[in-house]
C-alpha cells in the first residue's frame, strides 16, 4: 500500500501499528489510515504556522486551541436543550422488562433471523401468555432460564436502542415490533414503567452547557479537519464526505 500525504510516506509499518488501536472498529485500515493522514496534515499545519513541533502531542492540542474557535451556549441555547431532551434529566426512571434474544453471530443469515423473530413476535402478539415459554424455548440470553426477566432497569443499562425502547413505553405490554440492537433482535415485554422525576433546570444547566460546549468543539474540529486534509495533497487515498478517508 503506498500513500503519501504532502510528500510524506505513511508506511506500511506505520499503518501495522496504528491498526492495533483499531481492531474493533468495523473498517480498522480505513480507520488506521485515517488517523495517521489526520496526524500527518495536522504536523504540517503546526509548522506551517511556526508551532513547535518538538512534542507532537502538545503541537497538535495547541494548534487545535489556537485554530479551532467554537461559540459558547448561553442560557437561552441550555433552557431550549433542557426542554426538548428531557429524558436526559430524569432520575429515578425504572422498568421491569423481560425479552427474547435472537442472537447476531458471525455467521448468521440476517434475514432468516429476522424471520424468525417476526415469526414468534406474531405468535405472541395473538397469545402473549406463551411470553415465557418461548423465551426459554427460544432466546439466546441466559435470561431464558426466568423466562426471559431482566428484571428492573434504569436508564443507561441497556444499549441506546434497547434503553429508547423501554423508556418510551407509557402502558405496559409487549411491543408489537422487534428492536435491533449490535446483539440482535429483541422481542421485548414492558411489565411496569416507573416515570421518576424532571430536576431542577437550576441543578443542570451547567452540566447542559459544559455538553453543549463539548458538542460544538466536536463539531467544529471535524470541520477543521475537513479543511485541513481537503488542502493537503493526497496519494493512495481519497477523501469521502460520508465515509472519511478511503484506500483508492
Amino acid at each position: 500500500m503506498s500513500v503519501r500525504v504532502n510528500d510524506v510516506e505513511i508506511t506500511d509499518g506505520e499503518i501495522d501499528a496504528e491498526i492495533r488501536h483499531h481492531e474493533r472498529a468495523e473498517r480498522p485500515v480505513d480507520d488506521a489510515l485515517r488517523t495517521l493522514v489526520i496526524r500527518r496534515v495536522l504536523i504540517d499545519e503546526a509548522v506551517r504556522l511556526g508551532i513547535d513541533v518538538t512534542d507532537l502531542e502538545v503541537a497538535t492540542a495547541t494548534l487545535l486551541e489556537q485554530e479551532v474557535i467554537c461559540p459558547v451556549a448561553n442560557g437561552e441555547d441550555c433552557l431550549r436543550h433542557y426542554h426538548s431532551h428531557p429524558e436526559h434529566f430524569k432520575v429515578g426512571e425504572l422498568a421491569n422488562v423481560s425479552h427474547i434474544l435472537f442472537q447476531v453471530t458471525p455467521d448468521v443469515d440476517l434475514d432468516l433471523l429476522r424471520d424468525k423473530a417476526s415469526s414468534v413476535l406474531t405468535e405472541l402478539l395473538a397469545d402473549p401468555q406463551q411470553f415465557a415459554a418461548l423465551a426459554q424455548q427460544y432466546s439466546n440470553c441466559p435470561s431464558s432460564g426466568v423466562g426471559g426477566s431482566l428484571g428492573q432497569l434504569s436508564r443507561g443499562d441497556t444499549v441506546s436502542e434497547f434503553d429508547r425502547a423501554i423508556f418510551s413505553v407509557s402502558v405496559p405490554g409487549l411491543l408489537d415490533y422487534l428492536v435491533q440492537t449490535r446483539f440482535g433482535f429483541h422481542i421485548i415485554r414492558v411489565d411496569q414503567v416507573i416515570a421518576g422525576r424532571l430536576l431542577p433546570f437550576e441543578d443542570v444547566s451547567k452540566q447542559i452547557a459544559n455538553a453543549l460546549r463539548a458538542a460544538s468543539v466536536d463539531r467544529a474540529t471535524q470541520q477543521y479537519l475537513k479543511v485541513l486534509v481537503g488542502r493537503a495533497s493526497l496519494d493512495g487515498v481519497r477523501l469521502d464526505d460520508e465515509s472519511g478517508l478511503l484506500v483508492q
